[in-house]
């Protein structure tokens, strides 16, 4: 089976979940492209393996490259999921001590975020954290860019199922989510949310939020998000 990757940002974290084979020719390029062009925007990079049904030689260089061109600028790429094979081979090869293992997902881009031994983690950032979930890569651009002009650390992600491991990897007080998210993981939102950080505050967007007038619509978030940190002060 032919390497097919799957990827998306969560938050400030660029997920790569490998399914198929991780060998040399054109599967090696592919995951090399990914990565890199994700490294011009994101810091940190986790890399699935649990799909990963065989990795040759060129596939862990290829790994190893990506580590230390990560790592060159001042992020990491963490792996999870590894499968017992591929466990095997990184300590019969003696490079496991290379790299940041964890079971899950969940794990790696926590760790991303509070720090851990090849990563300084995000702490240093003092700007208030904002969680935004909306089913669009473009709203969620406009929602960043405004309220990161605005002081605020804005991370974002289109998935409503990924929005419980960022709110817990960064413990983000407050929330923007869209008006037709209701249910995260079963649950209602507001309650799952508070389940993770109970003083959490969220602010719902308007249901025609995407087709507003751009200007008005950020003049009228940026009032809501302020008076919800007048209110939590």
């Amino acid at each position: 089976m032919q390497l097919r990757l799957e990827t998306r940002p969560i938050g400030e974290v660029y997920v790569v979940q490998c399914c198929g084979r991780l060998v040399s020719g054109n599967e090696v390029f592919t995951l090399h492209s990914q990565v890199h062009d994700a490294l011009e925007k994101y810091g940190d990079v986790v890399l699935q393996l649990d799909k990963v049904e065989f990795i040759d030689s060129s596939g862990l260089g290829a790994i190893m490259r990506l580590v230390q061109a990560v790592r060159a600028k001042g992020g990491d790429m963490k792996l999870c999921g590894l499968t017992p094979k591929i466990r095997k081979i990184l300590e019969l090869t003696h490079l496991i001590s290379q790299f940041e293992t964890y079971d899950c997902m969940e794990e790696a881009i926590t760790a991303a975020y509070l720090g851990s031994r090849y990563s300084p983690g995000k702490a240093g950032d003092v700007r208030p954290r904002v969680v935004c979930v909306y089913a669009s890569l473009d709203v969620c651009a406009f929602l960043r860019e405004i309220l990161c002009g605005a002081g605020f650390n804005a991370l974002t992600t289109t998935a409503i199922d990924d929005a419980p491991i960022l709110l817990k990897a960064t413990k983000a007080k407050l929330a923007v989510v869209s008006s037709r998210i209701q249910i995260v993981r079963g649950r209602p939102l507001r309650q799952a949310f508070q389940e993770i950080v109970p003083d959490v505050q969220i602010l719902t967007l308007d249901e025609h939020f995407a087709t507003e007038d751009p200007g008005e619509a950020a003049e009228k978030l940026l009032q809501d998000i302020n008076a919800m940190v007048a209110t939590a002060n």
